[in-house]
């Protein structure tokens, strides 16, 4: 991991508002010609050109002056520019190396003083680490009795299923997250049971989070555009999950596993897990109230939950 000049501290003056625009296509392409760079589509990098939905993106995250923001993928920096004006400190992390130089570069010239750029895989950081490097005792001395933290990013599309479970598995102290995610993703992530979209990422989403779908975006408002459409998801954290289960391990290995093979039935889906085969799993399920006859994708999370702690007992 490579942290960017330790000249980027929390509070500072900004004098982004003259600053010309990222989202401005002449402007953006202007700088990536100065410095000799180019959007790598096999690596997610399709930036915002757009100027409204960014606003839009901003608004949904409600900054306030005393948030901590977290930007994953930054890219030139559109997204942490702008909401830096508004909150207390953003942590920029981009793998690029030199889009990493170009963001730092561009907050020294507009005197964006309360950004810091990381440049790192998010993959293989420390992202609790990372945030206390930087912020310390600010991740509570902020929060007033309230998480501090907030995720607003434009997501690599590659990376969100992986990056959602980091992030909610994970001890950072969330409140919530605005995602530029694929159309199809955000379709995932508020899938109901019974639904082909319906999967881990939607019982992940619903388990930690409140979910909305906001807006969807074209393809057309990125340079370069992706292959397909977005949409922007907000993500509420939820104190404790509506759901109560005696093994969160037991639980998530049972939902992995149905729908590692959802077009099986339960036992089918679940032979070999805690060690029990199918008769067995097929008893468990009966004496829960669950057709053994049923697939994965047609169980509630509280069905989930029932189960997990069925076996958990057993």
């Amino acid at each position: 991991m490579v942290v960017q000049d330790d000249n980027i501290k929390k509070g500072g003056k900004n004098r982004t508002s003259n600053y010309p625009k990222i989202t401005s296509p002449i402007y953006l392409k202007k700088i990536l010609r100065e410095n000799n760079l180019r959007p790598h589509r096999n690596m997610g990098q399709h930036f915002l050109i757009d100027e409204n939905i960014l606003d839009k993106i901003i608004a949904a995250a409600s900054p306030e002056k005393d948030d901590l923001v977290l930007d994953i993928g930054a890219g030139p920096g559109a997204i942490s520019l702008a909401i830096a004006r508004k909150v207390a400190g953003v942590i920029a992390i981009e793998w690029d190396a030199g889009f990493a130089a170009l963001l730092t570069g561009l907050a020294l010239e507009g005197g964006v003083s309360n950004l810091r750029v990381v440049e790192g895989d998010v993959r293989r950081l420390e992202l609790e680490e990372v945030c206390s490097a930087h912020w310390g005792a600010d991740l509570v001395a902020y929060s007033g009795g309230r998480s501090p933290l907030k995720v607003v990013a434009n997501l690599p599309y590659y990376l969100t299923t992986p990056l959602l479970f980091k992030l909610l598995q994970g001890k950072l102290p969330l409140k919530l997250l605005v995602l530029m995610v694929q159309f199809e993703v955000a379709e995932r992530i508020l899938a109901h049971p019974g639904g082909k979209d319906y999967g881990v990422l939607s019982i992940l989403c619903r388990y930690y989070t409140e979910p909305r779908f906001l807006f969807k975006v074209s393809r057309n408002v990125f340079l370069p555009p992706p292959a397909v459409d977005s949409a922007v998801v907000l993500l509420h954290v939820l104190p404790v999950p509506p759901i109560t289960v005696l093994s969160e391990e037991m639980f998530w290995k049972i939902v992995r596993a149905v729908f590692q093979k959802r077009r099986k039935t339960l036992p089918n889906a679940l032979e070999g897990i805690a060690g029990l085969g199918k008769a067995e799993w097929q008893k468990i399920l009966e004496q829960a109230g669950i057709s053994p006859l049923r697939r994965g994708e047609t169980c509630t999370i509280e069905e989930f939950a029932s189960l997990s702690d069925m076996v958990y007992n057993k």
